[in-house]
This record gives C-alpha cells, sequence and structure tokens, in this order.
C-alpha cells in the first residue's frame, strides 16, 4: 500500500529551454512510447519489488512511461523533470502512488526523506561528463542504506567522437560518478531492448552499502 502523500516542493534551479523546445516539437527520440521492455520484463520476472519505504525517484522522467511501470509494481514514485509542460501528464500518476513530481535540475533536488530506489533511464547519459560526479553526490545525498540504483545503461557502444546527448555511457562510468560507497550486484545485456535503437544497452544494478 502507499504510503500516505508528503507535500514536496518545487526545486526549480534554472531551465533547459531547449529541453522543453524538443518536447513541444516532438523531437524526443530518446521515448519509447511506453516503459523500457526490459523494465517490464523484470518486473513481471518479480525483480524490482518494493524495498524498505517504497520510495523510487526516476531522474529526468519525460512523459513518466518507466514512473507508472514502478507505480504498478507497488513502488511510491516521484518523477523529476526540467520540462514544465510534462507535469500535466505525470502528476497524477505520482500523487496516486503517494510521491509527486518535481520541477527543475534533478541534481540539485534534496529528499525530505530518503529514497530506497534511483530508477535511471536516459538520464546519466544526457548529462555532460563534466556532471557525472555530481550526480553520484547527489545519489548519495538522496539514497538510503541499503538502497539501489538501477541503470539501464545506454549508449554502451556509442563512439564518443559523436558527442551528445546521448553521451557514451558504461556501467564502469556509473560505478565511478557513484563512488566506494557502491556495490555492483548485477550488469548483463539487456534481453528485451528498446525498440529502434542503434546502440547497445545494459542492465546495472548497484546498492548503497549500509554504513551502520
Amino acid at each position: 500500500m502507499p504510503q500516505s502523500r508528503r507535500a514536496v516542493p518545487d526545486c526549480c534551479c534554472g531551465s533547459e529551454p531547449d529541453w522543453a523546445a524538443r518536447y513541444r516539437d516532438g523531437e524526443t527520440p530518446w521515448d519509447l512510447g511506453c516503459a523500457h521492455p526490459e523494465l517490464r520484463r523484470r518486473i513481471d520476472a518479480g525483480e524490482l519489488q518494493p524495498r524498505g519505504s517504497g520510495r523510487a525517484w526516476v531522474p529526468g522522467c519525460g512523459r513518466g512511461h518507466d514512473l507508472r511501470q514502478l507505480s504498478h509494481a507497488g513502488w511510491q514514485v516521484t518523477g523529476l523533470d526540467i520540462v514544465e509542460s510534462l507535469r500535466g501528464e505525470v502528476a497524477s500518476y505520482c500523487e496516486a502512488s503517494g510521491g509527486a513530481f518535481l520541477l527543475g535540475d534533478a541534481l540539485a533536488c534534496g529528499a525530505p526523506e530518503p529514497v530506497d530506489l534511483i530508477f535511471d533511464h536516459t538520464f546519466f547519459c544526457a548529462l555532460p561528463p563534466t556532471r557525472r560526479a555530481e550526480f553520484g553526490a547527489w545519489v548519495r545525498s538522496v539514497l538510503a542504506p541499503g538502497g539501489r540504483v538501477c541503470s539501464l545503461v545506454f549508449p554502451v557502444d556509442r563512439p564518443p567522437d559523436l558527442g551528445g546527448p546521448p553521451f557514451p555511457m558504461t556501467t564502469g562510468d556509473l560505478s565511478e560518478a557513484l563512488g566506494q560507497d557502491f556495490l555492483l550486484l548485477l550488469d548483463e545485456a539487456v534481453k528485451r531492448p528498446g525498440e529502434g535503437r542503434a546502440w547497445g544497452e545494459r542492465w546495472a544494478v548497484f546498492e548503497r552499502r549500509d554504513q551502520g
């Protein structure tokens, strides 16, 4: 059962008008139009069951396909995105689960209470590589001990000279950003890749070591 909803303020810390324009103009090739098939497969297989408080955060949630799937699995989901027009598509799903929609730079959003899952799908790879350490610091600031980071690692084989976003990403890149407080539990190729994607994908799960 979802926990009672808590009031969480928006965390507007700058704007990215280009992202808003991409949604406005329908130029969103990263949007599969549904939850990622590998996420659906893993949930159907009994993975990603709610843990601890059951709070899950989805940075760069977009239209909310993945967070809806997590909500159906029993998570209390909070979606974070910098594009205000997405609020109408996402907020009701978050609030129905006991979570919220946070508008602004996800890496500037603090959690009023620790969360137990951060689900990354085309968020880390959209960050300039110079901000990856910032991502790791943000995760450490909001994730509970024993909490997990689940990532669809993509695009693992994109040539660096193509630039980005999406910027080339590996499980090792994510591990470096998270730091030594995290244990890699799983790193394997996806069995159900995103339709139409030209570059490889992996499924990685990290767990934050219990500091207690």
